[in-house]
């Protein structure tokens, strides 16, 4: 079974969730997120994961579900955080609902997850597949703090960066196949070793937004052109330049980064103007393919047959070549 074949089956199966109606108030958030187009990368991950080692991709569809709710619970509490206006290309979930609305159906959401998680999880893998997911959701509340508390900083190291994103996302691609595989018959230290192969793939994917969202073609990314600089957010170009900035770069780079009165096309232009003086985007793609080369180097560890080796070609493949 190919990727697109996996993606199908994930697809119909979504399609017929129907969500609590007696709840429409609490739920109506909940359909807007979820119903808004996205690769669903996480819980394909989930399916490609289990596909690795199982053989009945059925018995991991609720768990994926449980994934992609718990993905967009998150998306929408860091809307709400972040004060994003859009989420792929929409009105964020606050902004057409409320505040408020967006906090309860996202806490909804949340245990949601556990519910769907647990569904059709025999009693020999349920505790670790919790003990996984509560770890992992935990993780990403250190990497969300983490990365509220850079806002506050005036500078940040790459390193310190890569910590922040290895927490709050790339943790997330790990548990998805980890969870998945484990689920499917992979010991702990092979579940482990997929959980490595996925985490590096999430840090090449998370420095791959943070360049989309100043280079990407807006209608694809889904957000404002530049809008994590608009928002003075550390992302790992401007923890990048601010190291190999000179003084005078680094001080206009300082400038540009605490100016919130400035004209936002002006504040773009200007660190995009930095960012091409020190040829960053060529030194921050080389950064990405390192972290695809590693996710490439532990496949190969995981001595797989030629099939279910090839799926995760393709999903390295899938995010590496994505535009939005």
């Amino acid at each position: 079974m190919d990727v697109n074949q996996l993606v199908q089956i994930y697809e119909r199966f979504e399609t017929d969730i129907q969500y609590q109606e007696q709840r429409t108030q609490l739920m109506n958030p909940v359909s807007y997120i979820m119903g808004l187009k996205s690769k669903r990368i996480r819980p394909l991950l989930v399916l490609v994961g289990y596909s690795c080692y199982g053989t009945d991709v059925t018995r991991v569809l609720d768990a994926a579900f449980g994934i992609e709710i718990f993905h967009n619970f998150t998306l929408m509490h860091d809307d709400i955080m972040d004060e994003a206006s859009l989420r792929r290309g929409m009105p964020a979930t606050h902004i057409r609902y409320g505040i408020n609305e967006a906090i309860i159906s996202g806490d909804a959401m949340s245990i949601m997850a556990y519910d769907y998680i647990m569904k059709n999880c025999n009693d020999e893998h349920l505790r670790e597949v919790l003990n996984i997911f509560n770890k992992t959701s935990l993780d990403i509340c250190v990497g969300q703090q983490m990365d509220m508390e850079f806002e506050k900083c005036a500078s940040v190291e790459s390193e310190q960066y890569i910590e922040m994103i290895r927490l709050k996302t790339a943790v997330f691609l790990g548990m998805a196949l980890q969870i998945g595989a484990r689920i499917g018959g992979a010991s702990s230290d092979e579940a482990q070793s997929i959980f490595e192969y996925g985490q590096s793939l999430g840090i090449a994917f998370q420095i791959q937004d943070d360049l989309l969202d100043l280079i990407g073609d807006q209608d694809k990314v889904g957000k404002v052109k530049g809008g994590d600089l608009i928002r003075n957010k550390k992302t790992f170009l401007v923890c990048k330049a601010h190291e190999l900035a000179d003084q005078t770069q680094r001080s206009e780079l300082d400038h540009f980064m605490s100016d919130v009165d400035m004209n936002p096309i002006d504040k773009v232009e200007g660190i995009t103007s930095i960012f091409e003086k020190i040829d960053l985007f060529k030194i921050v793609q080389s950064e990405i393919d390192s972290y695809f080369d590693k996710a490439n180097s532990i496949l190969k560890s995981l001595n797989l047959n030629a099939t279910r080796n090839e799926l995760l070609h393709t999903i390295t493949q899938m995010i590496r070549d994505r535009k939005s």
